[in-house]
């Protein structure tokens, strides 16, 4: 009789535990550089980076920054460059301190461009995952409550 009883109450302790720990809210910064801003600094400052993947609003955007090259230079400048186009701005990276953030996802990544033809890239990103060879952001509109991923790798 125990036995009969003990197996729906292990079963059921066992539903528990993997319903608690199967989804979470927000997505931790995974990285095999350190999560700290200068290491990604660092990274990005070596070499040419290319988008791979662009989500904006519902749309795959990558069409627009196709053939573009991506360079995150010393003292925050950001230059894009393709076969008849270059443009210039800014980017930087910063460990946030505000207290509505997650804090394991807690790098900001801000991208400004001086061109309106950068304006879909401009804005203050989430560095969701970066790598030696990759960096992926994301920002949620508060208005509209839609999320944006941007993904770069390296050329």
């Amino acid at each position: 009789m125990k036995k009969i009883l003990f197996f729906p109450v292990l079963f059921f302790i066992l539903l528990l535990n993997i319903a608690g720990t199967c989804c979470a809210d927000e997505v931790v910064v995974t990285s095999t550089v350190d999560k700290i801003p200068d290491a990604i600094r660092s990274t990005l400052n070596q070499g040419t980076w290319k988008i791979t993947y662009f989500f904006d609003s519902k749309t795959n955007k990558l069409n627009s920054f196709s053939g573009y090259n991506f360079t995150f230079g010393l003292n925050d400048v950001l230059t894009a460059q393709s076969t008849s186009l270059d443009y210039s701005g800014k980017w930087s990276v910063i460990k946030s301190n505000k207290m509505d953030d997650n804090p394991h996802n807690d790098i900001e990544f801000t991208i400004a461009f001086l061109n309106p033809n950068g304006a879909g890239l401009s804005e203050d990103w989430h560095v969701f995952e970066i790598t030696p060879t990759q960096l992926r952001l994301r920002t949620t509109e508060s208005s509209a409550g839609e999320t944006k991923y941007l993904t770069f790798e390296k050329s």
